[in-house]
């Protein structure tokens, strides 16, 4: 299966901002260096603050200036995480060859996970791009002991790229001063020089992560034309000329929606088997759902240590989270019904469905912490993603910590859980962002109407949001099914989650729904210069699947959810026809805080004790 790319308007402004800033550079031929700006900095200030009034954004007064290119311009583009931003510097590329015959250039990241999506990104758009252009960027990944590689760089034709990762030219490392050396097997040139001579454009992949004085100094030695930082947290600024925040990205629904599942309770082995159950719950919800449809489903744990996962001093060398998730795996796929989808689970065994992604300890071979990579699992997660999403492929479960908190992203990532305690070293955004990409069917196409990544954090809803929408301006965020973990009653036998009494638990939902539900009618306001407009966006038929969207946000069956609905007032369930996104949103919260204060019952299952509804409040049909 590959991926298919499609040219969307979003990301060729993207392009043009950069590529715009250059108006009235001439074409020169490509040859083995990059033509000089013949732009005097007058102009190119006069391109820049074009672009930026057409963005709306502010105004540079003065070229920005960078200790890594003193010289030359410096210009941000910031993309929210999911939005392409690796395939719009690619195109960005593309364009400035296409314009002005430009063809070197340099791609530098911060580390090994992110150099590795970037060539995989480079080698899936190639012919994406050849369709486009009429060719496609030749890249390599350098390598201090493979210098054939830079003299191609050097006096190849067509648009050369260097993918590099900042520890190859900023560390002290012996092999990678190499690059600073004079070397017998490159006829006595050091292969900075080499470099430098090309005057590359220098493209940065997540600058925030390459600020310090000493990495700006060791960027400068490349002599760039130009610096072009990509990044959704930028946090120095330059000269930005093009936006598309967080919010942007969710009100234009080119990210996943965020519902998330928070875990209360005491911090210890219950409350992380309750999270391991919880995205196992999801996962298997989601993956029913969609598993017709051809769309593979992929989950993603963050965890603290990989001695969680992989525990070398046992004889089956399971840690304590992969032992979790075996058995609860187990127990969650043990009732369900016959068909299709059980076929598929019946084909996959657990130990197969799971796979570490973790340092490895060279001279041991063993998983560590740390942000190297294991082989097998490095092909498969950074290097075959495609086939990663293949029903084929049994992995479905990823574990992981550091080494995948950016830089790798999967479109099929529906599920998270954060099984680590947060801290102030660690971005929820970067990590939430590893699920934010829109997902895609087993051809490879965007699938509508379904992309919403579930977390499941390891603190309550409210203190999960309010620390990640402290990182920045994020779009809605929804209240998931709360799940509460409780202290163990013994040792041996711990209860970690209580059982429900439906027939309470309708009683209190149609009532406080009935209390204190509220649905405007949706408006929308149209500001212009001459004043502001209002339009009312009562929908008289609307598609959206009622009790499939609050069984999916609840977690409670559709006989549960059913007796809910029909037993409200008949006010009340007209609030839908108001503005049923938030009808289904309002619904979904109000039910979830109830649930989250239902009292146990051990007697009966869920499904047995679903009420009858109550007399006068029958509804012919709910609307779909």
């Amino acid at each position: 299966m590959r991926l298919q790319f499609r040219v969307q308007e979003f990301q060729t402004e993207a392009v043009h901002a950069v590529a715009d800033c250059f108006a009235g550079q001439p074409y020169r031929r490509p040859d083995t260096r990059n033509a000089e700006l013949e732009l005097d900095p007058s102009r190119l200030l006069a391109n820049v603050r074009a672009v930026q009034e057409r963005a709306g954004l502010p105004q540079s007064g003065a070229l920005a200036c960078s200790d890594a290119a003193p010289d030359a311009p410096n210009l941000d583009v910031e993309m929210e995480t999911g939005t392409g931003k690796t395939y719009v510097y690619i195109k960005t590329i593309m364009e400035l060859h296409r314009r002005h015959g430009w063809s070197r250039f340099i791609v530098v990241v911060p580390g090994v996970a992110i150099r590795e999506g970037v060539r995989k990104a480079f080698e899936i758009t190639a012919g994406h791009f050849r369709q486009t252009y009429g060719t496609c960027p030749r890249p390599f990944t350098y390598d201090s002991t493979r210098l054939h590689e830079l003299e191609r760089f050097r006096t190849g034709a067509g648009v050369q790229v260097m993918i590099i990762n900042l520890q190859a030219f900023n560390s002290a490392a012996r092999e990678n001063r190499r690059i600073y050396e004079e070397l017998d097997g490159f006829g006595s040139r050091r292969p900075i020089d080499v470099i430098s001579a090309s005057r590359p454009i220098v493209v940065i992949d997540e600058p925030q992560r390459i600020g310090s004085a000493r990495s700006l100094e060791s960027l400068s030695r490349f002599r760039p034309l130009m610096v072009l930082r990509y990044s959704a947290t930028h946090r120095v600024r330059h000269d930005l000329v093009h936006r598309l925040d967080a919010l942007d990205a969710h009100r234009r629904e080119l990210v996943k929606r965020i519902a998330v599942v928070g875990v209360e309770g005491e911090p210890g082995p219950a409350k992380r088997r309750v999270q391991i159950r919880e995205v196992i719950r999801a996962h298997l919800g989601r993956e029913r759902e969609l598993h017709a449809r051809g769309v593979k489903v992929l989950s993603l744990l963050f965890i603290d240590q990989v001695v969680r996962y992989r525990d070398y001093a046992r004889a089956d060398q399971l840690g304590d989270y992969a032992r979790m998730f075996v058995e609860e795996y187990r127990a969650l796929t043990a009732g369900v019904p016959d068909g299709p989808y059980r076929r598929y689970l019946d084909g996959i065994s657990v130990e197969r469905t799971h796979q570490g992604y973790f340092a490895i300890d060279r001279r041991t071979g063993r998983m560590v912490d740390g942000d190297a990579s294991d082989v097998d699992a490095y092909h498969l997660i950074l290097r075959d993603r495609e086939r990663l999403l293949s029903m084929d492929e049994p992995v479905r479960f990823v574990f992981s910590h550091s080494a995948l908190r950016e830089g790798w992203d999967n479109p099929n990532v529906f599920v998270m859980g954060m099984l680590k305690s947060s801290d102030n070293t660690v971005s929820r955004r970067q990590e939430v962002g590893r699920g934010l990409r829109l997902a895609v069917d087993q051809r490879g196409e965007r699938v509508d109407g379904v992309n919403e990544l579930t977390v499941v954090a390891d603190e309550s809803y409210s203190a999960f949001v309010a620390a990640l929408q402290a990182e920045g301006e994020t779009g809605e965020i929804t209240d998931g099914r709360r799940a509460a973990a409780r202290r163990p009653a013994a040792p041996k036998n711990p209860v970690v989650l209580a059982d429900f009494d439906s027939a309470e638990l309708v009683g209190r939902c149609v009532a406080a729904l009935d209390t204190c539900l509220v649905v405007p009618i949706g408006k929308y306001t149209v500001q212009t210069a001459t004043g502001e407009r209002t339009y009312d966006d009562r929908a008289p038929d609307s598609r959206i699947d009622l009790l499939g969207e609050l069984v999916a946000r609840t977690g409670l069956t559709r006989r549960t959810v059913c007796a809910i609905l029909t037993g409200l007032r008949p006010a009340t369930f007209a609030l839908y026809r108001n503005d049923p996104p938030r009808f289904v949103r309002e619904v979904a919260t109000m039910i979830s805080r109830e649930i989250a204060g239902a009292p146990p019952s051990a007697s009966r299952s869920a499904d047995d004790r679903t009420p009858r509804p109550r007399a006068g409040r029958h509804h012919s049909a709910v609307p779909r």
